[in-house]
């Protein structure tokens, strides 16, 4: 049976949805289930760092047009009437033929900040194509529950009509290590020395409010003295250019960039940090918070969104991403062994009912319904 895959985002800058899709379609190749033929549609082929598994393969469907109309009209030609198409990044095909489900990571027009935040055309994307791929979609999938609030709220569709299955994690990847040795090897490889510090994971888009994480950081190193560096994983990816604001606070020596790290490294970098900093304001889930609570890691993120329904209890929630309050959080964590201790044992616990294997087989029982169907028919 075929289940063919929008991998759009597999072939572009890979971010945590990309890292999400991958996750997924190695599950799939682990569980009991119908599709022995996966095929992954790119517009160009894949980089051979993204793993595929056995019943998996990169079918290049090469268009001379932009992303946007490949995901419309190269992308359903190419796949065909007969079999399940999974749209796992925000758009399919508005006209496909074939049953879809589509899966939404969290609606822009709920976030107040979007227009500075956002460019036009992630707007006007957000808007008509990001709605109408709910709308059109057999099935509707998003992350959260706060998500399909808003769904409901801004695209109009009802909520018992959406589907909630969060993000997942890989506990065999992303777990306490417990050598010290080789955090420590790592940290000097990383940073130059055995130095402890402070980890943030993601893109630099204003919405995670980085500039302010830096002040706050300025601000610790000049008043506290604390010994830290901050760690910047990501910083390739899409967003603000950073570099002024680390110049401008006189921190070019104690803030250390890495633009891509393989899953691996991020993993380590859970580990060896003394706390990940995650100041988003507004996130569908949140997977790198997720992830560093599976390794055991204190979190600081923010009470809003998406947050609460999965880190509430584990992660430090601050209510706001000011540079005081930014400040206040980081010291509180690092002076509090309690809280350290705590996060250790309860953090690897609550991931643990977020294992990708567990969201892949929710993510089976929507899909083979529809293979079902279209089988019958």
């Amino acid at each position: 049976m075929i289940l063919g895959v929008n991998g759009i985002r597999l072939a572009q800058n890979r971010s945590g949805v990309a890292r999400a899709i991958e996750a997924l379609i190695n599950r799939f190749g682990t569980l009991d289930q119908p599709f022995d033929d996966v095929r992954v549609y790119t517009p160009t082929p894949l980089d051979p760092e993204v793993r595929l598994p056995s019943i998996a393969r990169n079918v290049v469907l090469p268009s001379s047009l932009p992303p946007a109309l490949w995901e419309q009209i190269t992308l359903p030609l190419g796949h065909g009437t007969r079999h399940v198409l999974f749209c796992p990044s925000y758009i399919s095909p508005w006209l496909a033929r074939c049953p879809t489900l589509v899966v939404h990571h969290g609606s822009y027009e709920g976030y107040e900040g979007r227009r500075e935040v956002f460019g036009f055309w992630a707007r006007v994307k957000a808007r008509i194509g990001y709605h109408l791929s709910a709308r059109c979609a057999t099935v509707v999938c998003t992350v959260s529950d706060y998500s399909r609030r808003d769904m409901a709220r801004f695209y109009g569709i009802a909520a018992e009509r959406i589907h909630v299955i969060p993000s997942g994690v890989d506990t065999q990847l992303f777990r306490p290590i417990d050598d010290e040795r080789i955090l420590v090897d790592w940290r000097r490889r990383t940073l130059g020395g055995d130095e402890p510090f402070l980890l943030y994971v993601g893109k630099p888009t204003k919405r995670r409010n980085l500039p302010q994480l830096l002040r706050a950081f300025q601000a610790l190193k000049s008043g506290d003295r604390i010994p830290h560096r901050l760690l910047l994983i990501g910083t390739a990816l899409p967003g603000t250019s950073l570099e002024p604001y680390i110049e401008d606070l006189g921190l070019t020596d104690d803030v250390v960039s890495i633009p891509h790290a393989a899953h691996a490294d991020i993993a380590l970098a859970y580990n060896a940090c003394s706390v990940l900093i995650y100041p988003s304001s507004y996130e569908g889930f949140g997977m790198p918070v997720l992830e560093a609570m599976a390794c055991g890691a204190p979190v600081i993120a923010l009470d809003n969104t998406a947050f609460p329904e999965f880190a509430g209890g584990v992660a430090t929630l601050l209510p706001d991403a000011e540079v005081e309050t930014l400040a206040r959080g980081i010291r509180s964590v690092l002076g509090d062994a309690t809280l350290r201790a705590r996060a250790r044992a309860a953090g690897p616990q609550r991931a643990a009912a977020y294992d990708w294997s567990l969201i892949a087989r929710r993510y089976l029982d929507l899909l083979i319904p529809l293979a079902n169907r279209v089988a019958i028919g």
